[in-house]
């Protein structure tokens, strides 16, 4: 009977018409044996996570000794059993399926009138990961030095091996721009969501996130430079809990915010939280000194149940509205003043359904949709539609008027079968699973010219093409308006076996966009995981990644319009940029010093067709996709992880790359598709002639992060965070398009209106002598947030935290182009406050 259902279950998974999710959570079930002593009531679970050691969920038994721990995050954790402050019992779990999870404790320490500790045997190395991956905890997210809890999911991401920041919270993972797979809760969010695209996801709603940058299963596809699983609070992690919170700092930040929570016997849970937030310093400004015209407002609100209606069968519903306004930055201050805004919205809600099947196998079939809007406007216009509209454009915006609007409506299902069973006297973890989904989008874009230097080709970042939309000039806007619907499916199986020492992942992923037009591709995978010893993991993988070009723009890059836009220039490279493919190799190691610290290393290396990079309409912040034929990503990481010694806690990353365009053979362009536009677009197509290969935007060759924190035993904390950067990469040339070296440099930067101070920031040397080739200066930056928890001294939930980022006030630039007004300044010393209390 068992094995007609796991057929009937598996024939469902294959006919589904589903979307990309993937069910990253699952349950634990547990007996207490023996009876607990006198006082029960007060016994607690604690669940834990490994390696931060920081509660992840809590529950109290029941009468008979039996508890639940539902929606728990895929992981390894302590489980302990606790009364008051005594450690009666803990042992070790892993959560990496679906499939519930069955604990049994035998025995407890008896209790006598004198503190008992417990210990559960050494912590086990990570025996499933076949790459790359750092996991954070709602304790590790906190415990992060951040300007604003706005930009909390920045830091983390910041923090993590490899991650590259670059303008306006852009970001580069691993060499590549950061498409990254939003999975929250299970739900794909394929959309850009960095701050000049989209709201960002709110760190505050965070239980874990696990960034994984490398071996990726098969489950994963369509963006994927980096996946962020990431799993919401939940009702389930406390009986019950509110919390409020507040923070006030430097250029008017601040930001208030409430949770509440709890669960309704064992059969259901909810949660519910609200943030809003305000900054005048939202983007990253383009002159030195304070901002102008930079603000930014946010609010997030999120819910989530849980419902248990039976046993095996559980149903989790959630939703979330966002909605963020920023001002675009100003280079100066001027009467009439210069009012470019982005108004986003966005909207979400899901439904999973998750059925047991036997003791070893579950089905679960999830739907979804999302909306999202954003809207540009320049004076409070989105178009110029009269004379009226054009004289009020030329005399408010200093270079460009621009308006746009940008729809996208998500609908998909999935479903996914997982079993773990014992085939050939191996352990296997089976899963599979398909999915579709339907995104209708619209793109409204329109510019116009304000400042006749921009279509003067003898000017700083002139260019003729420019000349029909320069209505100082007589000429008319630029305007696309398109609207087309795309789909997507996909189909996998992946089996991870286990067998003495080794661990292998196997799989295959199949996937079909269509949008511009009709891809598809297969996507084997291959991971191995081999422990040497107790102290000592070894692992590797193979990838082979299909990675759909970003939807954001791409109506109107793709346009007959746009085309004309390039002119000349555009030849008969085709517009319709394409999805990238790569060969993804890793090989790392994790290696236990001792029982506090961990070192983690990785090499990698991708050979990319089809490489996604990005150009800009000058300097507007309108940023469009680009494939070049051909890249070459590789680099190496390193972590060391520090965990409790002495009550300090923390981390030391360092990572090294280079991220290359590849020129072709024949003496072709190196751009496959899209719009050769801009400077950008320039540099990718005519690179310098004396090398075979060329710096991308993602170029950055040298990163490293820290943290180091320290918990007193009375609750006062402290942590110094810390950050270097050797400099994303930029094009330098003379009028004739040649190459200079640092003392020319220093004087064409002059003369395009440059300070010393800005010109200080940069590195001007160049490897090869004619080469254009420069970069941002390398700097170092020092965080600082320091603070007490009064639960050690008062019990009281209450927590206070002082933060400074970059204590020191160093200056530097996160990109620098060089036509005047494309400078993105960096972060200046800001200070904060932060209240937050709770029951």
């Amino acid at each position: 009977m068992i094995r007609s259902c796991h057929l009937v279950a598996l024939i469902l998974v294959l006919s589904s018409s589903a979307a990309l999710a993937q069910h990253s959570v699952s349950s634990i079930s547990g007996t207490i044996r023996e009876k607990l002593p006198a006082g029960q009531k007060a016994a607690r679970i604690l669940l834990l996570e490994t390696t931060s050691r920081s509660v992840v969920q809590e529950t109290h038994p029941d009468a008979s000794g039996t508890f639940q721990l539902q929606d728990v995050p895929f992981a390894r954790y302590i489980l302990r059993l606790v009364l008051d402050t005594t450690v009666l019992a803990e042992q070790h779990v892993v959560v990496s399926s679906g499939i519930p999870v069955s604990v049994t404790i035998d025995s407890i320490r008896r209790v006598s009138g004198r503190e008992v500790t417990v210990s559960a045997e050494r912590d086990p190395l990570d025996r499933i990961k076949t790459g790359a991956h750092t996991f954070y905890t709602t304790a590790d997210i906190a415990a992060l030095p951040k300007a604003s809890g706005e930009k909390g999911i920045e830091a983390v991401l910041l923090s993590t091996p490899g991650v590259v920041p670059d303008e306006d919270g852009r970001l580069h993972v691993r060499g590549e721009d950061a498409q990254l797979q939003y999975i929250i809760d299970g739900i794909p969010v394929t959309a850009n969501m960095t701050r000049v695209y989209s709201s960002l996801f709110s760190a505050n709603l965070i239980k874990t996130v696990d960034v994984q940058t490398g071996g990726l299963n098969a489950e994963y596809g369509r963006a994927t430079s980096a996946v962020m699983a990431i799993t919401t609070k939940s009702g389930f992690d406390r009986p019950f809990f509110i919390g409020a919170s507040g923070s006030a700092g430097s250029f008017s930040t601040r930001e208030a915010g409430l949770e509440c929570g709890g669960n309704i016997g064992g059969l259901g849970g909810v949660y519910l939280a609200g943030s809003l937030s305000h900054s005048d310093r939202y983007l990253d400004p383009i002159t030195s000194g304070d901002p102008i015209h930079d603000k930014g407002d946010a609010g997030h609100f999120f819910g989530k149940f849980d419902i248990v209606p039976a046993s095996g069968f559980d149903i989790d519903l959630l939703g979330g509205y966002n909605h963020t306004l920023y001002q675009v930055p100003n280079m100066t201050v001027r009467t009439p003043s210069q009012d470019q805004q982005q108004d986003m919205n966005d909207y979400l809600l899901g439904a999973r359904l998750n059925l047991e099947l036997g003791e070893n196998a579950l089905v679960s079939v999830l739907g979804y949709t999302r909306h999202a809007t954003a809207e540009f406007t320049s004076g409070g216009l989105s178009r110029i539609s009269s004379a009226a509209d054009s004289i009020q454009a030329v005399a408010e915006n200093e270079k460009f008027f621009i308006g746009g609007k940008r729809t996208n409506d998500v609908r998909g299902a999935q479903a996914e079968y997982s079993a773990r069973t014992a085939w050939m006297n191996l352990q296997h973890n089976v899963k599979a699973g398909v999915g579709g989904e339907s995104y209708p989008l619209s793109e409204f874009f329109t510019f116009a010219v304000t400042n006749p230097s921009l279509s003067n080709p003898d000017s700083s970042g002139g260019d003729l093409r420019y000349r029909p939309y320069d209505i100082t000039q007589g000429g008319h806007p630029f305007l696309v308006d398109r609207s087309q619907t795309g789909t997507s499916f996909f189909a996998y199986a992946q089996d991870q076996i286990a067998w003495d020492r080794w661990t292998v992942n196997v799989g295959v992923r199949y996937d079909v966009f269509d949008l511009l037009q009709r891809e598809s591709g297969i996507s084997p995978r291959l991971g191995v995981n081999y422990a040497l010893n107790d102290d000592l993991v070894l692992f590797g993988s193979y990838n082979r990644i299909m990675m759909q070009a970003p939807v954001e723009n791409v109506l109107v890059s793709s346009s007959n319009e746009a085309r004309i836009l390039t002119a000349e220039e555009q030849g008969t490279t085709p517009t319709s940029v394409q999805s990238e493919t790569s060969h993804n190799l890793e090989v790392g190691a994790s290696y236990r010093l001792s029982d506090n610290l961990t070192l983690d290393v990785s090499g990698y290396g991708k050979m990319i067709d089809n490489f996604i990079v990005k150009v800009e309409l000058g300097n507007s912040g309108i940023i469009f996709p680009v494939n070049l034929k051909q890249g070459l990503v590789a680099g190496g990481e390193l972590r060391l992880a520090m965990r409790d010694w002495n009550h300090f806690s923390g981390f030391l990353s360092v990572a090294a790359g280079t991220a290359r365009g590849l020129k072709p053979d024949d003496g072709s362009s190196p751009v496959a598709a899209g719009l050769i536009l801009g400077e950008e677009g320039k540099n990718y197509s005519h690179p310098f002639a004396g090398e075979d290969a060329f710096n991308t935007e993602h170029n950055q060759l040298a990163t490293a992060a820290m943290e180091i924190s320290y918990q007193a035993p009375y609750g006062i904390f402290a942590t110094l965070g810390g950050r270097f950067d050797s400099g994303l990469p930029f094009d330098l040339t003379d009028k004739n398009g040649n190459g200079l070296d640092a003392d020319q440099s220093r004087m064409e930067l002059r003369r395009r209106g440059y300070s010393d101070n800005v010109i200080d920031l940069l590195s001007l040397t160049s490897d090869m002598p004619g080469s254009p080739d420069k970069s941002g200066a390398p700097h170092v930056t020092f965080d600082l947030a320091a603070g007490i928890d009064l639960r050690a001294l008062t019990g009281a939930n209450a927590r206070l935290t002082l933060t400074a980022i970059n204590v020191l006030d160093t200056p530097y630039l996160y990109k620098f182009e060089s036509s005047f007004g494309g400078t993105h300044f960096g972060v200046p010393r800001m200070l904060s406050i932060r209240v937050e209390a709770g029951l």
